[in-house]
C-alpha cells in the first residue's frame, strides 16, 4: 500500500512538472510570430528553403578537385598576402593547373544538394575542399596579378561564383565557409589589375549580417521540430533570438558589440567577422579608387570610422581588433602605392 501511494505521489508529481514546463501552444505562438527585416515566421522557414538536389556542375567540380588537397604552403602564402596591407604581392608557390576548375565556376552555376533537416546542410564533407579550392584559386589570381595580367580577375571571379554556390544554404557551417570565401576575394581584390570587373560590384555590395540572422533563425525551427519535448524554455529562447536579430540587424558600428539579448544565443567571432567584413568592403573600393585616380569615400556606412587618405596610405578611423582563430583578416591601413 505505502508503495503504491508513493508510486502514485511520484507520478503526480511528475505530471505537474511537466505540465509546469510542456508548452507545446506556447512554443507554436511564438513559432507563429513574424521574425524583423521581413524573415518571416518560423513555420515558413522551409518553404524558403524547398529540397535540392546536386546538380552535374557540383559533381563534375568535386571530381575536379580530388587533385587539390590541402597544401601547407598556399595556405601560409594566401594568409600572409591577405594580412600585408602593401600593394606589392609576393611570388607564389607552384600549384596544379587550375584553368579546368576555372572555366567550370565561370560557365556554370553550381548548385549542391539542400536538405534543411539534415545537420550541417550535409555539406560538412565538403568543407575541405571549399577551402582549398578557394586558396589554389586565390594564389593563381595573386601569381597572375604580380604578372600584371588582367586575367588574374577571372580567378577570383571563379571563387566569388563558388561562394554564390552556397547563398541558398541557412545551416551555420556554410555560412561560415561563404563569409570566409568573400572576406578573402575582397582582402586581395585591391591588388588586382585595373580596371574592376562589374562583377565585383556584387562582392562589394554583400553583407552578411542578414544572412547570420536567417541562419539564427533556421536553427531555431530546427530545434522546435525535432525536440521531442516542447517545454517553455524552448518558446523564451525564439522570442529572445527574435528579438536579438532585430537589435543584430539595426546595428550600424563595424567593431561589434554583442547587444543585450546574446545572452541567449551564441554571438561567436563570426558576428565579429561579419561586422567587420563591412570596413573590409569600404577597404577595398576605396584602394581601387585611388589606384585608379579617383577620389577616395571618406564617409562610412560604420558609425563608427571613416576613412583618410594621404595619397600613400588608406587609413581607417580606428583600429578594429580581431583575434583570428583560423582566417586572416586584411589591415584596415592599406599602402596603396607601390
Amino acid at each position: 500500500m505505502k508503495k503504491a501511494l508513493l508510486v502514485l505521489l511520484v507520478v503526480g508529481a511528475a505530471v505537474y512538472v511537466a505540465s509546469w514546463f510542456w508548452a507545446g501552444d506556447e512554443v507554436a505562438a511564438t513559432a507563429a510570430r513574424p521574425w524583423p527585416e521581413g524573415m518571416g515566421t518560423l513555420d515558413a522557414v522551409p518553404g524558403r528553403y524547398p529540397p535540392r538536389q546536386e546538380n552535374e556542375a557540383a559533381r563534375n567540380l568535386g571530381k575536379l578537385a580530388a587533385r587539390f588537397a590541402g597544401n601547407d604552403a598556399v595556405t601560409a602564402y594566401v594568409r600572409r598576402e591577405i594580412a600585408r596591407g602593401e600593394l606589392a604581392i609576393a611570388e607564389p608557390p607552384k600549384i596544379a593547373d587550375v584553368s579546368a576548375i576555372r572555366e567550370l565556376l565561370l560557365r556554370e552555376p553550381v548548385e549542391w544538394e539542400r536538405n534543411i533537416a539534415s545537420e550541417h546542410g550535409g555539406l560538412l564533407p565538403k568543407v575541405a575542399m571549399f577551402q582549398s579550392l578557394m586558396r589554389v584559386l586565390i594564389t593563381s589570381a595573386l601569381g597572375r596579378a604580380r604578372r600584371h595580367e588582367a586575367a588574374a580577375w577571372d580567378d577570383l571571379h571563379a571563387v566569388w561564383n563558388l561562394t554564390k554556390s552556397l547563398d541558398g544554404q541557412p545551416h551555420r557551417t556554410p555560412r561560415l565557409v561563404a563569409l570566409s570565401m568573400a572576406r578573402a576575394v575582397n582582402a586581395i581584390a585591391w591588388k588586382m589589375p585595373l580596371p574592376v570587373p562589374a562583377w565585383f560590384g556584387e562582392v562589394r555590395d554583400r553583407d552578411f549580417v542578414r544572412p547570420l540572422c536567417e541562419t539564427m533563425q533556421c536553427e531555431d525551427w530546427w530545434k522546435r521540430q525535432y525536440q521531442i519535448f516542447l517545454m517553455k524554455p524552448l518558446a523564451r529562447t525564439i522570442d529572445r533570438d527574435r528579438t536579438l536579430a532585430g537589435e543584430l540587424a539595426r546595428m550600424t558600428d563595424c567593431e561589434f558589440q554583442a547587444p543585450r539579448a546574446s545572452d541567449v544565443y551564441e554571438l561567436d567571432i563570426t558576428w565579429q567577422r561579419a561586422f567587420r567584413f563591412r570596413a573590409e568592403r569600404e577597404a577595398t573600393a576605396n584602394a581601387l579608387r585611388a589606384r585608379a585616380g579617383q577620389p577616395v569615400e571618406a564617409r562610412s556606412r560604420c558609425s563608427d570610422g571613416g576613412w583618410s587618405f594621404d595619397r600613400t596610405t588608406l587609413r581607417f578611423a580606428k583600429p578594429i581588433a580581431l583575434v583570428e582563430r583560423i582566417d586572416t583578416s586584411m589591415p584596415l591601413t592599406l599602402r596603396v602605392g607601390e
